[in-house]
């Protein structure tokens, strides 16, 4: 059986808080562009998540979004 870390209240809310801070600026971003892209639409919050834990950038996640609508 694996055990559960814990994790304190204060780890929690940062990591949360920055995933907040993260979908919201990808959402901002997406909202500048010509083509007005609703974020909900393309990606779900699973999927945004794994390229907040790799680290990428915001601006490397709307490149990539824009992309895949161009094709």
């Amino acid at each position: 059986m694996k055990l559960l870390h814990k994790t304190s209240a204060i780890s929690f809310y940062m990591i949360h808080s920055g995933f907040a801070a993260f979908k919201r600026r990808i959402r901002e971003e997406l909202g500048t562009t010509t083509s007005e892209i609703n974020l909900d639409d393309v990606l779900n919050d699973d999927d945004l998540y794994s390229y907040y834990r790799n680290g990428d950038s915001p601006d490397y996640v709307v490149a990539a979004i824009a992309g895949c609508m161009a094709d």
